[in-house]
């Protein structure tokens, strides 16, 4: 049987790592549902909610709350927004048993990458700065650590994002590869073999074009001296 997933806008994760985790994983299971039960043309507005709680497997405590507080997440955030899907065990995991901070920060981690991949690409090129923002439920980077809320600051440096990136490769599925190039690359879909493939014909392309572009650039200087010392 296939997992089902809670597919939600970023700015969902805002504050996950100050408030309870419960109160942010209760917002983004309120969105789902409330977005879900727009798709539906029979029944009340509680009926419907009910109906799509239960696709989830979910019975609410409070029929009534999931639709208000669906209804006014859903009209506060863009529809165009970058958006991340949770599995339903992991949703569950972290809704009723303790985490360590840096389970929580691995979690914001590897929805943040979900994210910046979104649902067509296989793999692509990110930086810190980027994956930090999203882990903060930003749609766009901060171009300064302080723009980041206190506690994913903790955790927007080097040797942090190195362990959690370790941690994401070990037990997330993630693979990454990042050898001479500015950021690094990412995907959960290829194998490092092939994100290594990947971005080494990029980079190579990129070289092919620079270079290219620096001998149109040598063409022309060489042209206009020509040209300017005719009679």
């Amino acid at each position: 049987m296939k997992e089902k997933y809670f597919n939600f806008p970023i700015q969902l994760l805002e504050g996950f790592m100050k408030n309870d985790p419960q109160k942010i994983l209760n917002n983004i299971s309120d969105y789902v549902i409330y977005e879900d039960s727009l798709k539906l043309y029979e029944g009340s507005n509680l009926e419907k909610i009910i109906s799509c709680a239960s696709n989830y497997n979910m019975t609410l405590g409070n029929n009534e709350k999931t639709l208000v507080n669906g209804k006014e997440l859903y009209n506060s955030l863009p529809l165009n927004s970058p958006r991340a899907g949770i599995k339903l065990s992991i949703w569950w995991d972290f809704y009723k048993n303790d985490k360590t901070e840096f389970d929580k920060i691995c979690l914001l981690s590897f929805l943040a990458i979900k994210s910046i991949l979104g649902r067509q690409k296989s793999y692509c090129k990110t930086t810190n700065f980027y994956l930090w923002s999203r882990m903060d439920g930003k749609v766009k980077a901060v171009n300064d650590v302080w723009d980041l809320s206190i506690e994913v600051r903790e955790y927007a440096n080097e040797y942090q994002t190195k362990k959690i990136k370790a941690s994401l490769i070990h037990n997330w599925g993630l693979v990454t590869y990042s050898r001479y190039c500015r950021g690094f690359y990412v995907s959960y879909k290829l194998s490092l073999e092939e994100l290594i493939m990947e971005a080494e014909k990029r980079r190579k392309s990129t070289i092919e074009r620079q270079h290219k572009d620096h001998e149109k650039e040598l063409i022309k200087k060489v042209l206009d001296k020509l040209n300017g010392t005719r009679p």
